[in-house]
């Protein structure tokens, strides 16, 4: 066996013939030969039938070999990759007893075989462990770091002999190879070992020596950094330095290993990672599953762009899947959704082999699968009606954030799944104090979006976020206050701590953010001037970056709150009126109908909307058409063709239209005057009459100034709503306003100048007047404020229209503007004034 011109297979056959003669030792000796000679063609030996009775003849004479014997068979069948469960069983029994005899690097070699042939032996390794321990001071540096790296691999714990092992190699690491050094930082990252000190000295020995390191050694290194979750930014950097140019060399597990690491460190390294693609792109062939995987999901974890790549991956894993683990199943669809890559074959392909398979899915695996399909807005209603069924009875196991993100999921992707949900619910309300501020915030965003009720879960959330809300970034600001407005969950408190958090932070908010924020204010009607103020200023100068729903949003927002925030309307008039041709039909709903409400004069952005809106109607559902009809008719913008178009877009879809928007719409046609066609106003009526008690006072009241006008345009036709007279204007005197002190003062001024008169009059219509002389058919009308658009002296178009229907009724009217009264000092100004006002009302032509 000395002989240089030995084989194994001279080995072999010589053992084979002779055997029985051999000694112990021999056996050992000629095992530790044929080991060593066959590295690299291990196959060769593997399948030579004399291996087999080469492996029983050492286990029948195991008794025999001594402490050094054992160590190298071992070593040897195991370095050979031999499988030879007995024989190692058989080395177990006998060295179990006998580890005292062992010296340190028999001690090591044992247990690094044991560990690289995968053989189970807890009682052993227990005893190595025990005997190793006290003698760690013995042990050379490769015999430290091979029994670290024998009992990670094995899964044993040992967490005393990791702690002396720690203690043992720290001071000697400048001892340490490449290997070494990588190997011991492998174990205790894989056995999940703290040790900072040991990995500080770690990354202090590597960090100058990066050149000496091979391919496995920098993967190896960089995996059980990221692993450990050890920070060690000038190691990263020696690695990927070292590592850039010799990529060539790697492995495909060690360049997925290393792109992994960095991604896990958040090491940003975009020369290294540009090398790492261009390396694999044309290697994916030779990649295993988990490695296609764990290069996709490092990529965009780093958030680096690398199209080719990942389109290279697709086309890779697609005819592979079948191969692939749960959890590289969720993975590849992860990094695919988070990276925004377009890979619709590969996620179906990825829904076909998963569906089946949910059953092997963890909490984690289940939930980032129904994240990544509804972030990449892949539509796969059975993946997720598979997915609802696999995670429904096992919502306990799910961590905070997998109940959060499987909520969020189902909603984004519309799906409905309300056991899904109700079982969440059930599950987060009990943990919420668990749930980080993010989770908090997407479960109600998710719950609101999907309108699944839980009033319970939102009490919870609402209780669990108030006192965490300085921990809220400003989207889970902005996305609670909107899922509690949305789901209609009464939450003051909840909103008056937002507001508070929120107010000092705008600067830190997108428009999405500030538009959101604003929006759920004010559709839960909570009165909060100083947020809105603060929302007004980091709004305006930023209106450029907003999106058209966000720009009609906010205006939208701002208007039904009562905010009087003039610049930022003008703002957003000048912003919105170049771009209303990418609006769409509610964005530009939404925009006339927050500046008819508002009150804010913008006849440009008007008759831009006009313009933009005539040719699209047939896109606008009936409340659009209603409430754009309505936003023009009350800021008194003449837009005949618009409303032309409007009624042609109305009239087959009558029987859509709401309450609201049936009274919206017929006062917003009486208001303006169209005259075009009294059968339009006929079916709106016919429609209204069919249930008038689905009206409220508001939408009555309209209807009755509607019924008003077709009687004086077309008195000699008959509208449906003339046969309701009294309900009508009933509704419509009900919602008079109560008088004014304005009012009051006028009417004693009257007094004085002696034009007697009746103090808030009723009409034979319903109609109100100030003070009116009923007998000669003249009043007196005080327009306050509300009469007007602001900043202007353009009268509102419900002022306009209460005028025109009193003119065509025969009556005459002097009209006292509240800015004109309020410049008068003096009784004797205030009585010049009136004299003039009724002079001019009785000289006035008829």
């Amino acid at each position: 066996m000395t002989d240089r011109g030995a084989t194994p297979e001279t080995i072999l056959s010589l053992v084979a013939a002779r055997g029985d003669e051999f000694s112990a030792r021999n056996l050992s000796t000629a095992a530790h030969r044929v080991a060593k000679m066959s590295r690299g063609r291990n196959r060769d030996v593997q399948r030579d039938r004399r291996v087999m009775a080469f492996a029983d003849a050492c286990r029948r004479r195991i008794r025999e070999f001594d402490a050094q014997a054992l160590a190298n068979t071992a070593w040897a069948f195991a370095t050979a990759r031999i499988e030879a469960p007995e024989l190692f069983a058989a080395i177990a029994g006998a060295a179990s007893s006998r580890l005292g005899e062992f010296n340190p690097q028999n001690l090591a070699n044992t247990a690094w075989a044991f560990a690289t042939a995968r053989i189970e032996a807890p009682e052993l390794f227990a005893a190595i462990a025990g005997a190793a321990s006290s003698r760690l001071g013995e042990f050379g540096p490769q015999g430290l770091a091979n029994t670290a790296w024998a009992f990670a691999t094995a899964r044993i714990e040992a967490p005393h002999l990791f702690a002396a092992i720690a203690g043992a190699a720290s001071s000697r690491l400048g001892e340490f190879g490449p290997q070494g050094l990588a190997n011991t930082a492998w174990a205790f990252a894989t056995a999940r070992i703290e040790a900072p000190e040991l990995f500080a000295a770690i990354a202090g020995a590597a960090s100058s020596r990066p050149g000496e390191f091979n391919p496995q050694e920098f993967a190896n290194t960089a995996w059980a950094f990221a692993t450990a979750r050890i920070e060690a930014p000038p190691l990263f950097d020696a690695i990927a330095g070292a590592a850039s140019s010799r990529l060539g060399e790697f492995k495909p597990q060690e360049l997925a290993n290393t792109a992994w690491a960095f991604a896990t460190a958040r090491i940003e390294a975009p020369v290294l990672f540009d090398a790492i693609a261009g390396a694999a792109s044309s290697r994916l062939g030779e990649f295993k599953p988990q490695e296609l995987a764990n290069t996709a999901w490092a990529f965009a974890t780093a958030r680096i762009e690398a199209p080719q790549l990942f389109d290279s991956i697709a086309g890779a894993a697609s005819l592979r899947l079948g191969e692939f683990n749960p959890q590289d199943l969720a993975n590849t669809a992860w990094a695919f959704a988070t990276a925004r890559i377009e890979a619709p074959e590969l996620f179906d392909a990825v829904a076909g082999a998963a569906s089946s398979r949910l059953g092997e899915f963890k909490p984690q695996e289940l939930a980032n699968t129904a994240w990544a399909f509804a972030t990449a807005r892949i539509e796969a209603p059975v993946l997720f009606d598979a997915i609802a069924g696999a995670a429904s009875s096992r919502l306990g196991e799910f961590k905070p954030q997998e109940l959060a993100n499987t909520a969020w999921a189902f909603a984004t992707a519309r799906i409905e799944a309300p056991q899904l949900f109700d079982s969440i619910a059930g599950a987060a309300s009990l943990r919420l104090g668990e749930f980080n501020p993010q989770d908090l915030a997407n479960t109600a965003w998710a719950f609101a979006t999907a309108r699944v009720e839980a009033p319970e879960l939102f009490d919870a959330v609402a209780g669990a976020a108030s006192s965490r809300l300085g921990e809220f970034n400003q989207q889970g600001l902005a996305n609670t206050a909107w899922a509690f407005a949305t789901a209609r969950i009464e939450a003051p408190q909840l909103f008056d701590a937002i507001a508070s958090a929120a107010s000092s932070r705008l600067g830190e908010f997108n428009p999405q953010d500030l538009t959101n924020t604003a929006w759920a204010f004010a559709t839960a009607r909570i009165e909060a001037p100083v947020l809105f103020d603060a929302i007004a200023g980091a709004a305006s100068s930023r209106l450029g970056e907003f999106k058209p729903q966000e720009l009609a949003n906010t205006a939208w927002a701002f208007a039904t709150a009562r905010i009087e925030a003039p610049q930022l309307f003008d703002a957003i008039a000048s912003a919105a009126s170049s771009r209303l041709e990418e609006f769409n039909p509610q964005d530009l709903t939404n925009t006339a109908w927050a500046f008819a409400t508002a009150r804010i004069e913008a006849p440009e952005l008007f008759a831009t909307i006009a313009s933009t809106a005539s040719s699209r109607l047939g896109e606008f559902n009936p409340q659009g058409l209603a409430n754009t009809a309505w936003a023009f008719a009350t800021s008194g913008i003449e837009a005949p063709k618009l409303f032309d178009s409007i009624a042609l877009a109305a009239w087959s879809r009558l029987g859509e239209f709401s309450p609201r928007s049936l009274a919206n719409a017929a006062w917003s046609f009486a208001c303006v005057d169209w005259k075009k066609d009294p059968v339009f106003f006929t079916e709106l009526a016919n429609f209204a009459v069919t249930d008038l008690d689905a009206f409220d006072d508001h939408a009555l009241s309209q209807l009755h100034l509607t019924s008003l006008h077709f009687g004086l345009e077309w008195p000699d036709r008959c509208s449906p709503l003339s046969k309701h007279p009294q309900m009508l204007q009933m509704a419509y005197q009900r919602q008079d306003p109560t008088p004014s002190q304005l009012q009051r003062d006028v009417a004693t001024a009257l007094d004085r100048v002696g034009w007697m008169h009746v103090f808030e009059h009723v009409t034979e219509e319903g109609l109100s007047l100030d003070m009116a002389q009923p007998d000669t058919k003249r009043a007196v009308e005080v327009d306050g404020p509300h009469h007007y658009l602001k900043r202007t002296r353009v009268e509102h178009g419900s002022t306009r229209f209460k005028s025109r229907l009193l003119r065509r009724l025969g009556w005459d009217v002097a009209h006292v503007s509240f800015d004109e009264w309020d410049a008068l000092d003096t009784e004797q100004e205030q009585d010049s004034y009136l004299r003039g006002r009724l002079q001019a009302m009785i000289s006035a032509p008829a």
